[in-house]
């Protein structure tokens, strides 16, 4: 006997579960947990047509349930998430008065590295007060800096002013900086440019 008569001798059942979820399922076998008869049995070509006309969303029946629910009570306005964050922003913030800043220097805090910072012409200064510190790095105007006591290096004592223009939130700025050489810590600011 050929398969094709076999699978057609069979007789099967229409199955749902709880998500109203069609199936097929020999008729006489034990049905499989989860998955009850809807009432409608025969060949597996007339079962099949059966679960296309009865089985119109596919969606189970709890997501109809959950879309139906938010279809019909919109959010409240209490569970509206601002992205725009409120208070001044860091430019602003970083704009008004003096902070505390500190000379970012790898692989380690020492004079020689800040030494080959500067020979590199590039700097990196971290604003310390800012939430989880903010750390710009910037090309050293060497014109409008003063690294004279780092340079002549005989006693190493007093600061050095660290000065350079980036580019920060879309916003040209000039971050000014002077560090004390014997803690590489000190004040900062930036400035707005046009």
């Amino acid at each position: 006997m050929s398969d094709l008569n076999y699978e057609d001798s069979i007789q099967y059942r229409v199955v749902k579960n709880h998500e109203e979820q069609f199936s097929i399922w020999p008729v006489g076998r034990e049905l499989p947990l989860g998955w009850e008869s809807s009432g409608f049995d025969g060949s597996k070509q007339s079962c099949l047509e059966h679960i296309e006309t009865v089985w119109t969303d596919m969606r189970p029946l709890s997501l109809r349930k959950q879309m139906e629910a938010l279809k019909n009570e919109p959010p409240s306005k209490s569970k509206v998430v601002h992205s725009e964050p409120s208070g001044p922003s860091l430019i602003e913030r970083l704009t008004e008065g003096e902070h505390d800043v500190r000379a970012v220097v790898r692989p380690e805090e020492s004079l020689d590295a800040l030494r080959d910072s500067i020979g590199r012409g590039f700097v990196q200064i971290e604003f310390t007060a800012t939430q989880g510190g903010t750390t710009l790095g910037f090309p050293l105007d060497i014109n409008q800096s003063d690294v004279s006591n780092l340079v002549e290096g005989k006693n190493l004592k007093g600061d050095i002013r660290l000065e350079g223009m980036l580019t920060l939130n879309f916003k040209k700025v000039r971050c000014i900086a002077d560090i004390n050489l014997l803690s590489l810590k000190g004040k900062g600011r930036l400035e707005l440019l046009n």
